[in-house]
């Protein structure tokens, strides 16, 4: 998922006045999506294909999403990926499905966002868990307190992000409580139509050695 909210369709209000090619455009303006496809799947500094001897397995992953920008600071999402590891009760995941929302609103130059996603892995349904987060950013420095519903997998993200020489890049320091730490360095550029990102991520798990993961993607945004 992930690092950013995401919005999906839900309905638009409209008044009689308005005309089909109003509509059109209003839809356009406020739906959209998303595809990518990596080398490799990170999250929060953890790998998410694991295989049966819990040893970290590159593979391709391939991703998407749909958003819905209700345009008043309200959105709501989706994002699905292929995902390989067992839940704690021993079952193969395969699929990663998460549901969010959101509102943000800015104050003078700080922008707010509060929101909840819940992640659905649907053949291993207990690895799925919930939580809402809070975040604040100004002049690309960003802090995001995520808290578990279930009183797990609370997480503390600071991220910093700035544009050097046509490339977005983000630094990001992470603490996932009784998991793992883990911090990243990210380099996005977008050339013609297609979005590059390459990131380089280092975690120690409470319970293992330090892990390191380059992972390259090419996305499409539309």
């Amino acid at each position: 998922m992930k690092n950013k909210t995401k919005k999906i369709l839900l309905a638009i209000g409209l008044t009689s006045t308005m005309s089909f090619s109003s509509l059109a455009e209003e839809v356009q303006s406020s739906i959209s999506g998303n595809i990518t496809i990596a080398n490799d799947y990170i999250w929060r500094g953890l790998a998410q294909h694991v295989d049966s001897a819990s040893n970290h397995e590159k593979e391709v992953t391939i991703s998407g999403g749909l958003d819905y920008d209700f345009n008043n600071g309200f959105a709501l999402g989706v994002w699905g990926s292929n995902v390989s590891f067992k839940d704690t009760n021993g079952k193969d995941t395969s699929i990663e499905m998460d549901l969010y929302g959101s509102y943000a609103m800015n104050y003078k130059q700080v922008a707010y966002e509060v929101g909840y996603i819940s992640y659905q892995y649907p053949n291993a349904t207990a690895a799925s868990f919930e939580e809402v987060y809070v975040s604040a950013s100004y002049k690309g420095f960003g802090l995001t307190q995520y808290k578990g519903i279930d009183g797990a997998n609370d997480n503390l993200e600071l991220s910093y992000n700035l544009e050097l020489s046509g490339i977005d890049t983000t630094l990001v320091y992470g603490d996932y409580k009784d998991s793992n730490k883990y911090h990243s360095i990210t380099l996005a550029k977008s050339m013609g139509e297609l979005d590059y990102v390459i990131a380089w991520n280092k975690s120690k798990p409470t319970d293992d050695d330090s892990e390191n993961h380059v992972v390259f993607s090419i996305g499409k945004s539309f």
